[in-house]
């Protein structure tokens, strides 16, 4: 007991002290207010891609691009992505609100009046959120990319045409970026190499495509904090509940 009680009294304020320097860390890293990211991309076999993004919070704030798919079309194709009219990336605000919760979550806690039960829930409902904000960036619900989810052309300047997609995504520490080139038919396609899909509810025909990613020290940075706020919830969950072991033996 008196040992619980020291952990309680002596050890935990700091522990939540950590807890919310670490949650703040992680929401500055994520908010539009913090430095942009801006990060080149390049395809490594062929010319395919290349440019680069802006990052900022959730959203591509700033791109200027140049895709060839040598399948698709013989010249190349230019888009650009403005501030007007920033591309949304939902895994990255997923992440902040499991965050947002997190921090609500260690805020509601008073340490004058922390017990040991309230202290272990606490720590590990926020591991919880730390996880699911991790999982967020692995890698995208199926349903958020091509061809189930549509390129809107008016993201870009000047708008894509039709036949062609460009879409993002979050993979852990790194901003994918995946171009298709496309063609619409209503008879079965003769390129031997082209793969069908259901794309806006019609049959399309991906005659080319293309996929590079760069890393984001922003997303770098973030991991690191997920990290150090998982294991502060580990370590100190780990010796509160040792307490009944070392009292029982």
């Amino acid at each position: 007991m008196l040992q619980e009680q020291w952990l309680l009294h002596e050890i935990m304020p700091t522990v939540l002290e950590r807890l919310k320097s670490q949650l703040e860390t992680s929401l500055n890293i994520l908010s539009k207010q913090n430095k942009s990211d801006s990060l080149p991309l390049s395809s490594t076999k062929n010319e395919s891609l290349k440019g680069y993004i802006s990052l900022n919070g959730p959203y591509i704030t700033k791109a200027e691009l140049t895709v060839r798919l040598a399948n698709h079309q013989d010249t190349q194709s230019k888009a650009m992505i403005t501030p007007t009219y920033p591309y949304f990336l939902e895994q990255i605000q997923q992440g902040t609100n499991y965050m947002i919760l997190a921090a609500e979550c260690v805020m509601s806690i008073k340490p004058s009046l922390l017990t040991k039960q309230t202290m272990v829930e606490l720590l590990e409902t926020v591991r919880q959120y730390t996880d699911r904000a991790q999982l967020a960036f692995e890698y995208p619900n199926e349903t958020e990319l091509f061809p189930y989810k549509v390129c809107h052309p008016k993201h870009f300047t000047p708008p894509l045409k039709e036949d062609l997609v460009i879409e993002f995504c979050v993979q852990d520490i790194y901003i994918v970026c995946s171009t298709y080139g496309i063609k619409f038919a209503g008879h079965h396609f003769t390129d031997s190499h082209a793969s069908s899909v259901t794309y806006k509810d019609k049959t399309a025909w991906i005659v080319d495509q293309s996929r590079t990613q760069t890393q984001s020290p922003m997303l770098t940075e973030l991991k690191g904090s997920f990290r150090s706020i998982r294991e502060i919830c580990q370590t100190y969950r780990h010796m509160l509940l040792q307490t009944n072991v070392t009292l029982s033996a």
